[in-house]
């Protein structure tokens, strides 16, 4: 809050402060910083799925190549030190 080139590093792009401080967050994972009063943390959900239904092609896809899908649940845990366990 008093630092003001380190406000501007981080405005102008958060992902890259977020990395040099440990917390390397994937591709997909859209990162965006404004100013304002307001503290708020946006976490937007994917689809809700069918338990019964088949997998995609896109989802068979990752999960056989060691890619990456969201076939279930997931999880994300906040700490004073750790974003993602």
């Amino acid at each position: 809050m008093t630092d003001a080139d380190a406000r501007e590093r981080f405005l102008a792009d958060p992902r890259a402060v977020l990395a040099v401080a440990g917390l390397d967050l994937p591709e997909w994972f859209t990162v965006t910083a404004r100013e304002g009063d307001a503290a708020e943390l946006t976490i937007t959900l994917p689809a809700l799925l069918d338990p019964e239904a088949d997998l995609s092609d896109q989802q068979l896809d990752a999960v056989s190549g060691g890619g990456y899908a969201v076939v279930s649940d997931f999880f994300v845990c906040a700490t004073e030190r750790d974003f993602w366990c």
